[in-house]
Protein backbone atom coordinates (compact mmCIF):
# COMPACT_ATOMS: atom_id res chain seq x y z
CA UNK A 1 0.00 0.00 0.00
CA UNK A 2 1.24 3.46 -0.93
CA UNK A 3 2.37 5.51 2.03
CA UNK A 4 4.71 8.46 1.88
CA UNK A 5 6.58 8.17 -1.41
CA UNK A 6 4.04 7.88 -4.26
CA UNK A 7 4.00 4.90 -6.57
CA UNK A 8 4.87 5.90 -10.11
CA UNK A 9 3.98 4.85 -13.61
CA UNK A 10 6.90 5.92 -15.73
CA UNK A 11 8.03 9.16 -14.11
CA UNK A 12 4.63 10.30 -12.84
CA UNK A 13 3.20 9.55 -9.40
CA UNK A 14 -0.19 7.85 -9.35
CA UNK A 15 -3.20 9.92 -8.37
CA UNK A 16 -6.91 9.16 -8.06
CA UNK A 17 -9.20 11.24 -10.25
CA UNK A 18 -12.55 11.14 -8.47
CA UNK A 19 -15.40 11.80 -10.88
CA UNK A 20 -19.15 12.11 -10.53
CA UNK A 21 -21.88 13.24 -12.90
CA UNK A 22 -25.53 14.01 -12.42
CA UNK A 23 -27.71 13.36 -15.44
CA UNK A 24 -31.28 13.35 -16.72
CA UNK A 25 -31.28 9.53 -16.74
CA UNK A 26 -29.15 6.40 -17.04
CA UNK A 27 -28.60 6.20 -20.82
CA UNK A 28 -25.62 8.20 -22.09
CA UNK A 29 -26.92 7.91 -25.65
CA UNK A 30 -30.19 9.70 -24.86
CA UNK A 31 -29.84 11.45 -21.51
CA UNK A 32 -27.92 14.64 -20.73
CA UNK A 33 -25.26 15.77 -18.30
CA UNK A 34 -26.54 18.26 -15.71
CA UNK A 35 -23.56 18.48 -13.34
CA UNK A 36 -19.99 17.21 -13.29
CA UNK A 37 -17.26 17.30 -10.68
CA UNK A 38 -13.74 15.97 -10.48
CA UNK A 39 -11.30 15.99 -7.59
CA UNK A 40 -7.77 14.67 -7.84
CA UNK A 41 -6.09 13.24 -4.75
CA UNK A 42 -3.07 11.19 -3.79
CA UNK A 43 -3.82 7.42 -3.49
CA UNK A 44 -4.76 7.75 0.18
CA UNK A 45 -6.98 10.78 -0.55
CA UNK A 46 -5.10 12.79 2.05
CA UNK A 47 -4.10 15.63 -0.29
CA UNK A 48 -6.25 17.38 -2.89
CA UNK A 49 -4.16 17.95 -6.01
CA UNK A 50 -6.80 19.69 -8.12
CA UNK A 51 -10.54 19.99 -8.66
CA UNK A 52 -13.23 21.30 -10.98
CA UNK A 53 -17.02 21.49 -10.65
CA UNK A 54 -19.59 22.68 -13.16
CA UNK A 55 -23.35 22.91 -13.29
CA UNK A 56 -24.41 22.36 -16.88
CA UNK A 57 -27.30 24.19 -18.49
CA UNK A 58 -28.23 22.17 -21.59
CA UNK A 59 -29.22 24.12 -24.70
CA UNK A 60 -32.51 22.23 -24.66
CA UNK A 61 -33.89 20.42 -21.65
CA UNK A 62 -37.24 18.64 -21.87
CA UNK A 63 -38.26 18.13 -18.26
CA UNK A 64 -41.26 16.06 -19.33
CA UNK A 65 -38.90 13.52 -20.92
CA UNK A 66 -37.06 12.95 -17.62
CA UNK A 67 -37.83 9.89 -15.56
CA UNK A 68 -40.19 11.09 -12.78
CA UNK A 69 -37.85 9.73 -10.07
CA UNK A 70 -34.89 11.62 -11.55
CA UNK A 71 -36.98 14.78 -11.92
CA UNK A 72 -38.07 14.58 -8.27
CA UNK A 73 -34.54 13.83 -7.07
CA UNK A 74 -32.99 16.79 -8.93
CA UNK A 75 -35.83 19.09 -7.86
CA UNK A 76 -35.47 18.09 -4.21
CA UNK A 77 -31.66 18.45 -4.22
CA UNK A 78 -31.83 21.89 -5.87
CA UNK A 79 -29.96 20.95 -9.05
CA UNK A 80 -32.79 21.84 -11.45
CA UNK A 81 -33.22 25.20 -9.71
CA UNK A 82 -29.47 25.83 -9.99
CA UNK A 83 -29.60 25.00 -13.71
CA UNK A 84 -32.49 27.42 -14.30
CA UNK A 85 -30.58 30.16 -12.44
CA UNK A 86 -27.27 29.40 -14.20
CA UNK A 87 -25.87 31.74 -16.84
CA UNK A 88 -26.41 30.04 -20.23
CA UNK A 89 -22.95 30.94 -21.53
CA UNK A 90 -20.71 30.22 -18.55
CA UNK A 91 -22.67 27.06 -17.75
CA UNK A 92 -23.14 25.77 -21.28
CA UNK A 93 -22.23 22.16 -22.08
CA UNK A 94 -19.23 23.47 -24.05
CA UNK A 95 -17.98 25.65 -21.19
CA UNK A 96 -18.23 22.73 -18.75
CA UNK A 97 -16.44 20.41 -21.16
CA UNK A 98 -13.63 22.94 -21.69
CA UNK A 99 -13.16 23.48 -17.94
CA UNK A 100 -13.03 19.76 -17.16
CA UNK A 101 -10.72 19.01 -20.11
CA UNK A 102 -8.31 21.80 -19.15
CA UNK A 103 -8.20 20.68 -15.53
CA UNK A 104 -7.56 17.04 -16.43
CA UNK A 105 -4.95 17.98 -19.06
CA UNK A 106 -3.09 20.03 -16.46
CA UNK A 107 -3.24 17.22 -13.90
CA UNK A 108 -2.15 14.60 -16.46
CA UNK A 109 1.08 16.52 -17.04
CA UNK A 110 2.06 15.84 -13.42
CA UNK A 111 0.23 12.64 -12.45
CA UNK A 112 -0.78 9.23 -13.75
CA UNK A 113 -4.56 9.57 -13.35
CA UNK A 114 -6.67 6.63 -12.23
CA UNK A 115 -10.43 7.28 -12.52
CA UNK A 116 -12.16 6.65 -9.18
CA UNK A 117 -15.59 6.78 -7.60
CA UNK A 118 -18.85 4.91 -7.46
CA UNK A 119 -19.10 3.41 -10.94
CA UNK A 120 -16.68 5.75 -12.76
CA UNK A 121 -17.40 3.80 -15.97
CA UNK A 122 -20.94 5.27 -15.89
CA UNK A 123 -19.63 8.81 -15.52
CA UNK A 124 -17.00 8.36 -18.23
CA UNK A 125 -19.61 6.94 -20.62
CA UNK A 126 -21.53 10.21 -20.29
CA UNK A 127 -18.42 12.35 -20.78
CA UNK A 128 -17.47 10.28 -23.83
CA UNK A 129 -20.90 10.67 -25.42
CA UNK A 130 -20.83 14.42 -24.64
CA UNK A 131 -17.56 14.76 -26.57
CA UNK A 132 -15.11 15.17 -23.70
CA UNK A 133 -11.57 14.39 -24.87
CA UNK A 134 -10.15 12.94 -21.66
CA UNK A 135 -9.98 9.13 -21.99
CA UNK A 136 -6.45 9.20 -23.46
CA UNK A 137 -5.27 11.07 -20.35
CA UNK A 138 -6.60 8.44 -17.93
CA UNK A 139 -5.53 4.96 -16.96
CA UNK A 140 -7.69 2.35 -18.70
CA UNK A 141 -8.43 0.68 -15.33
CA UNK A 142 -10.96 2.06 -12.85
CA UNK A 143 -10.97 2.23 -9.06
CA UNK A 144 -14.64 1.42 -8.52
CA UNK A 145 -15.97 1.61 -4.97
CA UNK A 146 -19.11 -0.26 -6.02
CA UNK A 147 -16.87 -3.30 -6.65
CA UNK A 148 -15.56 -3.05 -3.10
CA UNK A 149 -19.12 -2.82 -1.78
CA UNK A 150 -20.15 -5.91 -3.75
CA UNK A 151 -17.03 -7.75 -2.55
CA UNK A 152 -17.97 -7.07 1.07
CA UNK A 153 -21.49 -8.31 0.42
CA UNK A 154 -20.36 -11.49 -1.40
CA UNK A 155 -17.83 -12.37 1.30
CA UNK A 156 -20.32 -11.84 4.13
CA UNK A 157 -18.44 -8.92 5.64
CA UNK A 158 -20.49 -6.08 7.07
CA UNK A 159 -20.63 -2.92 5.06
CA UNK A 160 -19.77 -0.07 7.43
CA UNK A 161 -21.33 2.36 4.98
CA UNK A 162 -24.63 0.48 4.54
CA UNK A 163 -26.66 3.27 6.10
CA UNK A 164 -24.70 6.17 4.65
CA UNK A 165 -24.28 5.42 0.93
CA UNK A 166 -27.10 7.79 0.11
CA UNK A 167 -26.22 11.38 -0.72
CA UNK A 168 -28.08 14.37 -2.04
CA UNK A 169 -27.21 13.16 -5.57
CA UNK A 170 -25.11 16.25 -6.16
CA UNK A 171 -21.71 15.66 -7.71
CA UNK A 172 -19.59 17.20 -4.95
CA UNK A 173 -21.48 15.34 -2.21
CA UNK A 174 -21.06 12.01 -4.00
CA UNK A 175 -17.33 12.56 -4.44
CA UNK A 176 -16.89 13.47 -0.77
CA UNK A 177 -18.82 10.35 0.28
CA UNK A 178 -16.57 8.21 -1.94
CA UNK A 179 -13.40 9.81 -0.61
CA UNK A 180 -14.55 9.26 2.98
CA UNK A 181 -15.37 5.63 2.23
CA UNK A 182 -12.00 5.14 0.50
CA UNK A 183 -10.14 6.59 3.49
CA UNK A 184 -12.10 4.31 5.85
CA UNK A 185 -11.33 1.25 3.70
CA UNK A 186 -7.61 2.03 3.69
CA UNK A 187 -7.61 2.62 7.45
CA UNK A 188 -9.46 -0.65 8.00
CA UNK A 189 -7.02 -2.60 5.79
CA UNK A 190 -3.87 -1.09 7.30
CA UNK A 191 -5.05 -1.69 10.89
CA UNK A 192 -5.41 -5.45 10.41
Amino acid sequence: IWKGKPMTIGMKPEALLWIDTETTGLDPEHDQLLEIAIRCTDPHAETILGACHRIIRPHRLDLTAMDPAVFTMHTDNGLLHAIVDADPQTNSPEAARNAIEETIESLAQRFHLIPAGSNPAFDLAFTHTAGYRIEHLLDHRRYDLDTIRWHRRFTGRPDPWANSHATSHRALDCIQRDINEHRHTIQEETNQ
